[in-house]
């Protein structure tokens, strides 16, 4: 039996989710933070000290796009995450964005955030923040020019499953400020989500993989 070790918004677990559900992957679902006894046993597993976590029989994968591309490898004879062809370096480059962005913020308004009262600080926020939106921005833009609801021409990928995630989470920070101070936290980086993914996003929010994510 699979397990997933994920926190049930994080962006880097809904993808990963959404990745096993495409590929028709069942899997044990485990919180670290709803389950406490459970919180060292990722740790345990891979150095990244970061969530999602895959267990499938004796391997453990962390990092959400390592685990998808290895998902690709290890079986091959389902439904592919990432396109092949000229639509790959797309898929690519769109994940890679999508991360700038993520990482853009998270860092900066939860790893660092103890560091905001130093003067170096609003130098160091305005640069990470800023390549941060030009990411965002470079997004909105390239989904605009598609001329279809999918990044690649043969339909839902990994790259729209991370433009989702990344386009939902964002919509969902305004609901979770007053009870997760993390999220008020990024909130505070002042990043803005162009109009063009929400209007992107529309298309895929009925799906029934993206539904069962709750």
């Amino acid at each position: 039996m699979r397990i997933l070790y994920h926190y049930p918004h994080s962006p880097f677990s809904r993808r990963t989710r959404l990745a096993l559900a495409h590929k028709g992957l069942d899997c044990e679902l485990r919180d670290p933070r709803e389950t406490p006894a459970i919180v060292g046993e990722p740790r345990k597993l891979v150095p990244f000290r970061t969530i999602p976590v895959l267990v499938d029989g004796d391997r453990a994968m962390g990092d959400s796009t390592a685990i998808a591309h290895w998902l690709d490898a290890a079986y091959p004879s389902a439904p592919r995450l990432w396109p092949t062809g000229e639509d790959s370096a797309d898929a690519f480059q769109i994940a890679a964005l999508v991360d700038v962005v993520l990482d853009g913020v998270i860092d900066p308004g939860t790893r660092y955030y103890a560091l905001r009262n130093d003067p170096a600080w609003p130098a160091v926020k305005t640069e990470i923040v800023g390549r941060a939106q030009a990411a965002a921005d470079a997004l909105a833009a390239r989904v605009s020019s598609l001329g279809r609801t999918t990044v690649a021409k043969d339909g839902w990928s990994a790259a729209d499953m991370w433009l989702l995630t990344l386009t939902m989470w964002f919509e969902g920070m305004p609901a979770r400020v007053a009870t997760a101070p993390n999220i008020r936290q990024v909130t505070e980086m002042g990043l803005e989500l162009p109009r063009a993914l929400s209007t992107w996003a529309d298309a895929h929010r009925g799906r029934a993989d993206v539904k069962a994510l709750g």
